[in-house]
């Protein structure tokens, strides 16, 4: 898959050392030129060095990355899966990932998890370390309401995770989310074009038996509830804030400038402005009261339907959030001020120039049929998007599929500056993690497998000294 070893430490080479030299991409910021929509012998990169790589065994459908600890989860497609490229079913390699990187320099997989919910997760995979448990939940991404399998594993020993239940939802999730105590786990359930759908909550305090609470809508100040469609959601540290990436809805607050009829798949409904953020109240489930109801406080009109994260920046809380995938321009993050949660407002977006319309190649066939929904391989569109840290915000980390992760300095909300990129040319696509303590920051792309990198001396002297 790579030339002799390139840029990375592959397990045939792990006797040679690891090249740090950059290399700027070619052509305008985010493009992939013809060809090279694919592993690349020498990945492109600018600001980053890779400190270590595992090739997942050469599997070619890795999509979500997880973590606790020392150890990596990754997900698969399960198959084929055109989104990312994914064009093999390798069955012995299909399931979550378990990735032992207590030595950073060398990550290796130890082994595949492959129950009913983790074997193909793709999106729907999440994992929490709290004081006195580490959680790994993966459920079965797209499948039908009979197939809405959840499996909950232990992670006490994290490179070993220990398979304590097997759940049902009542309905298919399309992601979760754990509480950060791991005894809640949030299911997003969304019918993206009509604005069905909510939040299943699972109560897994006991990880042997599952016990589901119940769906929640969104419920206004007087009262009224009505459904809407979530694609994933961000809980607060106290579990009190619910952030949620929302599609469309049934309360007619979203999409109100998009003149397509409600319930037909288009680009504009699944586009960087569709949607938008709910800011949600869930004290009622944390104090355990009856009927609990999850009480909307702001909206963010095209804030970002996808995913989104908290970042407190400068002491000012944020969220960050950014659509998904889609043709040229794609999709980008947005930073939203939260703090009066009843007005939240967009302050700035961060594009790439291949975000640019007056940049877009000519649309392809394919690109055509879908109408725009589905973007040809190469194109520069955010997927998932995360920070550095939620309580101290620098960096955002951006993954924008076939060009790559973007590091983006955004302590000046207003003007967001990339200072770093890591593309090794096939798609990146899933979380992001920054570990505070080294510095480190892992990440998986789609055929190339997971990643450690580390910002070049030069990036990291400018941030202390700025700070």
């Amino acid at each position: 898959m790579f030339g002799v070893c390139g840029l990375l430490l592959l397990a045939a080479c792990q006797s040679q050392p690891l090249v740090r030299h950059e290399r700027p991409e070619p052509g305008l910021q985010g493009q992939t030129l013809p060809g090279e929509a694919r592993i690349l012998d020498v990945p492109y990169s600018q600001g980053v060095r890779v400190v270590g790589h595992d090739a997942i065994h050469g599997r070619d459908n890795n999509v979500q990355l997880s973590w606790v600890q020392h150890c990596a989860y990754v997900s698969s497609t399960g198959g084929p899966f055109p989104l990312i490229g994914a064009e093999r079913a390798d069955a012995d390699l299909q399931g979550v990932a378990v990735i032992d990187v207590s030595n950073p320099r060398v990550p290796r997989t130890v082994q595949f998890l492959r129950g009913s919910g983790s074997l193909a997760a793709l999106e729907t995979m999440d994992a929490t370390e709290a004081a006195d448990r580490s959680v790994l939940a993966a459920g079965a991404y797209g499948g039908d309401d009979d197939n809405a399998w959840l499996d909950i594993y232990d992670l006490s020993d994290c490179t070993n995770p220990r398979h304590t239940a097997e759940y049902r939802w009542p309905e298919n999730v399309h992601t979760v989310t754990l509480s950060r105590d791991g005894r809640r786990v949030y299911g997003a359930d969304l019918d993206p074009f009509t604005g069905h759908g909510g939040i299943h909550v699972l109560d897994i305090s006991d990880m042997e038996n599952p016990r589901y609470v119940g769906k929640f809508g969104a419920t206004r100040p007087d009262g009224s509830l009505f459904e809407f469609a979530t694609h994933e959601i961000e809980v607060s540290d106290d579990e009190r804030r619910i952030y949620a990436g929302v599609l469309s809805s049934r309360g007619g607050d979203l999409n109100r400038d998009i003149t397509t009829p409600e319930g037909t798949p288009t680009a504009a409904r699944l586009g960087p402005n569709a949607g938008g953020v709910y800011i949600l109240d869930n004290s009622d489930l944390v104090e355990g009261r009856p009927n609990p109801q999850m009480r909307l406080l702001g909206t963010v009109e095209r804030g970002g339907w996808h995913s989104v994260m908290t970042a407190n920046i400068d002491g000012v809380p944020h969220l960050v959030g950014g659509g998904e995938l889609g043709a040229c321009p794609g999709a980008w993050p947005k930073i939203i001020n939260i703090a009066d949660e009843t007005r939240p407002f967009i302050v700035s977006e961060f594009r790439l120039a291949m975000n640019e319309l007056e940049n877009c190649p000519p649309r392809s066939a394919a690109e055509q049929a879908s109408m725009g929904i589905m973007g040809d391989a190469g194109t520069a569109s955010l997927h998932f998007n995360d920070v550095d840290s939620a309580v101290d915000t620098r960096l955002g980390l951006f993954q924008f599929m076939w060009a790559g992760l973007r590091i983006v300095d955004i302590r000046d909300p207003a003007e967001p500056v990339e200072i770093a990129y890591f593309k090794p040319g096939d798609a990146c696509g899933g979380h992001v993690r920054y570990a505070q303590e080294t510095g480190h920051i892992w990440l998986s792309c789609g055929q190339s497998g997971f990643y450690v990198l580390e910002l070049a001396d030069a990036v990291r002297a400018r941030l202390r000294e700025d700070r």
